[in-house]
C-alpha cells in the first residue's frame, strides 16, 4: 500500500479490534458501484469499508506519434473521482484508498489483514470474458473471502446457498462425543450464517453420473433414490461439523441432480448469495481456483463467494 493510502486510511481512524474491515474495488462501473453497495448493506455499523481506487497512467501508441500525459493531472482527477464516490455513499464507514499501479496488484496489497473483498464480476478493463481480469487476479491471490456481484442481488443477503463437499472432512468420536473436523465447505458455511441478516441457509450438494453403454445392452441406470441419499448425507455431514447454526437461522439440505456447478448455478438464480470453497474434489483440484468456484463466479445469477 502506498504511503498516500496508508495516510489516508490512519487519517480516517484506526481499525479497533472489534471492527470487520472490507476491501472493495471501485471503478465507476455498474459492477463496482453494486459492489459497494452490497459491502454497505452487509457491513456492521462498527465495520469498516475500504473503497479502493487504482489509477495509473495511460500509455499512448500511435504511428509516428508522441503524446505526453502528466501523471500528476491523472492522479489528480482519479483523486476528485473517488472524493466524488464517497461524497455519494454519504457512508462514515467508507473510507476512500487510492492505490497507483496494477488493479490486481494493489487489491491484494489492500486486502492483507482484511476479513473480506467485495468485486464487481466486470469492470471497465473488459479484458476476461466472463469474469474481469482483475477480479480473477484477486481471487487467486488472496486468502480471504471474496465476493464477486452478479445478478440483481446488492442488498443484505437474506437466503444464502452453500456448496457442500465433505473431500477430506473426518468426524471423529471420543469420550466426550464427535470431534468436528473441517474443509474449506464447513468455512464456508459458518462463514455463511454469520453474515448479518442471513434468515435460512441451503446446503446443496449435486451428483452426477455419465451415461456408460458396454456391449449390445445396458442395463438399468443407477439408483437414482441411494445416490439423492448420499448427496443428502455429504450435504449433512458438513452441517454436523459445522456445529450449530445462529439463533434465527433455519438450515436445509438439499440434494440436486446434476454437476455441482450446474446445481449451484440453477440454486443462484433464487438465492440472495451462493457460498463456495475455493476448491473441492474435481479433476482440476490442483490449480488455484477449483472448477466449481471458477464456473459460478463466471455464470451464476447472484452474488458469489468464495471462501478459503
Amino acid at each position: 500500500m502506498s504511503n498516500e493510502s496508508l495516510s489516508t486510511v490512519r487519517s480516517a481512524g484506526e481499525r479497533t479490534g472489534a471492527q470487520r474491515r472490507l476491501v472493495v474495488g471501485v471503478d465507476g462501473s455498474p459492477e463496482s458501484d453494486a459492489a459497494l453497495r452490497w459491502a454497505m448493506a452487509v457491513a456492521q455499523p462498527t465495520d469498516v469499508i475500504d473503497a479502493v481506487h487504482v489509477w495509473d497512467v495511460p500509455v499512448a501508441i500511435g504511428y509516428e506519434t508522441a503524446i505526453v500525459i502528466d501523471p500528476d493531472e491523472v492522479a489528480d482527477a482519479a483523486r476528485d473521482f473517488l472524493a466524488q464516490i464517497i461524497a455519494e455513499v454519504d457512508d462514515d464507514r467508507v473510507r476512500p484508498v487510492l492505490e497507483r499501479g496494477n488493479a490486481g496488484t494493489r487489491l491484494v496489497e489492500c486486502a492483507a489483514g482484511a476479513d473480506g473483498v467485495v468485486l464487481g464480476h466486470r469492470g471497465r478493463s473488459r479484458v476476461s470474458m466472463m469474469l474481469g481480469s482483475v477480479a480473477t487476479h484477486v481471487l487467486h491471490h488472496v486468502s480471504i473471502p471474496v465476493v464477486i456481484l452478479r445478478g440483481d442481488h446488492s442488498g443484505t443477503p437474506r437466503h444464502v446457498v452453500v456448496g457442500a463437499d465433505d473431500h477430506d472432512l473426518v468426524i471423529s468420536d471420543d469420550a466426550d462425543g464427535p470431534v468436528a473436523g473441517t474443509n474449506e465447505s464447513v468455512r464456508a458455511l459458518q462463514w455463511a450464517w454469520s453474515l448479518p441478516g442471513v434468515e435460512r441457509v441451503t446446503v446443496v450438494h449435486g451428483w452426477f453420473l455419465p451415461a456408460v453403454v458396454t456391449g449390445w445392452y445396458a442395463g438399468p441406470g443407477p439408483d437414482t433414490v441411494a445416490m439423492d441419499a448420499a448427496a443428502e448425507a455429504v450435504a449433512a455431514h458438513v452441517v454436523q461439523a459445522a456445529g450449530p447454526a445462529p439463533d434465527g437461522v433455519d438450515v436445509d439440505i438439499v440434494a440436486r441432480r446434476g454437476t455441482g456447478p450446474f446445481a449451484l448455478i440453477e440454486e443462484s438464480r433464487t438465492a440472495d448469495l451462493v457460498v463456495v470453497g475455493s476448491r473441492g474434489r474435481g479433476t482440476l483440484r490442483g490449480l488455484l481456483l477449483g472448477s466449481t468456484s471458477a464456473e459460478l463466479t463466471a455464470y451464476a445469477h447472484s452474488p458469489v463467494a468464495v471462501v478459503r
